[in-house]
């Protein structure tokens, strides 16, 4: 399991017997944090602020991830607006009345933040065209190559891997990017112990990808490092909800 080098860091370095507990995707995943009586979650950015309403969750850290323009790890993450090159699609205004695969409905990267950025262009997706929701990104991109989708929302990191792994060659290409969100966090809940919170937390921001041990651990998990993170950094989320009158 992709998290167990980063748990077994964990209950080595603070001592704490660490137990990981898995949820099958993103619709099933609040429900087993209340069923587990979570002391933590690593969660994405809608999982976190909906977790901070209801069980009074707030972030440790934030995963960094790769840069793929460059530079040192991020700890933010944009969404993809892709399409079939067959096609001539060139820009957000040609998405109307095209059959559109996104991500699940709780993906920001993958489904929220492409829908909110088209609308703030003139193309409300939801009314103006067929909006797909697929049970993963990858479903997308399988879609999208099977032709059986116009265009698909994904986040950055999942085209990145497609473009590693050759897909871009495949007749794809991005036609824009959305504005940066914050990544992914591990969040205390609200009854945890801040002591062990703390600890944790502590734990968490000294791994480092420069030592062989800590870099196992982190690319297991799929992540570059850790860096702090405050609730308002996840306002920008919220913002999003808003203006798509999601509730949560």
């Amino acid at each position: 399991m992709r998290y167990m080098p980063l748990v077994k860091y964990l209950s080595r370095e603070t001592g704490y017997n660490v137990r990981y507990i898995s949820a099958v995707g993103y619709p099933g995943f609040l429900s087993t944090v209340e069923q587990a009586d979570a002391d933590f979650a690593f969660v994405n950015p809608l999982a976190y602020v909906v977790l901070h309403k209801t069980r009074g969750a707030y972030p440790l850290v934030t995963a960094q991830h790769i840069n793929f323009r460059g530079g040192p790890p991020q700890a933010t993450y944009r969404g993809v607006i892709l399409a079939r090159t067959d096609l001539g699609i060139d820009g957000v205004a040609n998405l109307r009345g095209k059959i559109i695969a996104a991500g699940p409905q709780m993906a920001v990267a993958g489904h929220l933040a492409p829908v909110a950025f088209c609308r703030r262009h003139g193309v409300d997706v939801r009314q103006q065209a067929t909006l797909i929701a697929c049970p993963t990104q990858e479903d997308v991109l399988r879609r999208l190559q099977q032709g059986r989708a116009d265009a698909g929302f994904v986040s950055e990191a999942i085209w990145q891997e497609a473009v590693t792994g050759g897909l871009a060659a495949t007749g794809l290409r991005p036609v824009a990017y959305t504005e940066p969100y914050p990544g992914w966090c591990i969040c205390a809940l609200g009854d945890t112990d801040p002591n062990m919170a703390e600890i944790v937390k502590e734990k968490l921001l000294e791994l480092n990808w420069k030592f062989l041990a800590d870099r196992r651990a982190l690319r297991s998990a799929d992540v570059a490092g850790f860096v702090e993170a405050r609730d308002e950094d996840y306002d920008i989320v919220r913002q999003l909800l808003a203006d798509l009158e999601v509730p949560y």
